[in-house]
């Protein structure tokens, strides 16, 4: 009956994905280009300000490094996590202070461990985020009449993936993480006179392709106290192809007044690359990062980018009886000197982030955690700041496993 509980939460998680990215507003730097970029930020990573590329976690899984997913030590031979999170976010414009607040189905995954230095997952995470409201006056050339002109857009870039982990030696993991990528958006420009007439510009598509992540982690020093691991991983993303339609309604009745012919489009995603190195010690892990992301000539402004990350998880004893010991404590934070560029302006970031993780019974978890983030200024376009509380879901089993009876 529990599994049979499992399976039906999971197929409802599916279904929903899609309903949670349609919301009407969100960041405002996600208008240019595919949206803003995740970088794989879910689950343990969030709650460790995004760090992975070297985390061997005995405990989470880390969605960060494709080699990471044979480290698990926790007996289970299945399990789940789901990632989902409330936003509350202030905008500051030039003109205006704008109050949002929305919810997000972020991510979940599947982990199966299929030989003792193996291990096989799958799962479905955004890779952008496109979600953006905002307004401005214009004019038309030979036309004294001034529009009030409304762009809106809602879309995601997401991932399937499958992600094999396995040990080359004792001290030796790869990973390979390939990915089938599909893009779904919907772009809105409303042009509205004096008299809150006008018309509607809409277009619609999707794009789809594919990608392909490796990782290798390696224990540079291993003592009965400490162990020191370094890691590196890379993604690459092929052009992501597809069509979109367009038309021009009147605002009031949506007379249709143009349509387009179904027309082609492409765009390429960029390519990254991480390293890292993790100190863990019994009960502490402590680890750090560097992200670089190139750029990429499918978007005018788009900029090659650094990301640094620094976390530490404290976890007393992950089966003990007592409730307090046996909880997790996480804290972190990132910076990022801004993949995009505005009037020659980088759009930065920074975010810092802590969590608290809490056992319900032996193999099912939450954990909890809370992020604040800040992004760009209102000289660039917008101060946009971000409070996040993220509620992520960890249910562990044994199945499959073959038992021996005498």
């Amino acid at each position: 009956m529990k599994r049979t509980s499992v399976i039906l939460f999971l197929a409802y998680i599916a279904s929903a994905m899609h309903g949670f990215a349609q919301r009407g507003h969100g960041s405002l730097y996600s208008y240019f280009g595919a949206g803003t970029y995740t970088f794989d930020n879910f689950g343990m990573a969030k709650r460790l300000g995004g760090v992975g590329s070297a985390v061997r976690s005995p405990y989470f899984l880390n969605p960060i490094n494709p080699a990471s997913q044979n480290s698990l030590e926790v007996g289970f031979t299945f399990l789940f996590e789901g990632d989902m999170s409330y936003n509350y976010q202030v905008l500051e414009t030039e003109s205006e202070v704008q109050k949002n607040n929305f919810s997000n189905l972020n991510a979940f995954q599947f982990w199966f461990r299929t030989s003792k230095k193996s291990a096989f997952s799958l799962g479905l995470t955004p890779v952008t985020l496109q979600d953006y409201s905002f307004s401005d006056v214009v004019t038309f050339e030979g036309m004294q009449e001034r529009y009030i002109r409304t762009y809106r857009g809602w879309g995601n870039t997401s991932k399937a993936y499958i992600n094999w982990a396995f040990g080359l030696t004792d001290r030796i993991s790869l990973g390979v993480r390939p990915s089938f990528l599909f893009a779904n958006y919907q772009k809105e420009s409303t042009y509205l006179d004096a008299s809150e007439s006008g018309y509607i510009t809409d277009r619609t598509g999707s794009n789809s392709g594919f990608g392909l992540e490796a990782g290798v982690q390696a224990e540079l020093l291993a003592t009965p106290k400490f162990k020191l691991t370094w890691g590196a991983n890379a993604q690459y993303y092929s052009k992501l192809t597809g069509t979109f339609n367009e038309e021009i309604a009147t605002s009031t009745d949506r007379l249709v007044l143009y349509q387009a012919d179904e027309k082609t489009s492409s765009f390429k995603l960029p390519k990254t690359l991480r390293s890292g190195l993790a100190f863990q010690s019994g009960k502490l892990l402590i680890a750090g990062d560097v992200l670089y992301n190139f750029s990429t000539e499918s978007f005018e402004n788009s900029q090659s980018s650094q990301v640094y990350s620094l976390g530490a998880e404290l976890v007393p004893g992950y089966f003990a009886p007592e409730v307090l010991k046996s909880m997790s404590f996480s804290l972190g934070g990132r910076m990022d000197t801004g993949s995009l560029a505005l009037d020659g302006q980088r759009v930065k970031s920074y975010a810092v982030s802590s969590g608290l993780g809490v056992p319900l019974n032996r193999s099912t978890r939450v954990n909890l955690s809370y992020q604040y983030q800040k992004t760009g200024e209102v000289q660039t376009l917008a101060s946009e700041s971000l409070h996040t509380i993220t509620l992520q879901f960890s249910f562990g089993d044994r199945w499959f496993q073959r038992y021996k009876y005498e």
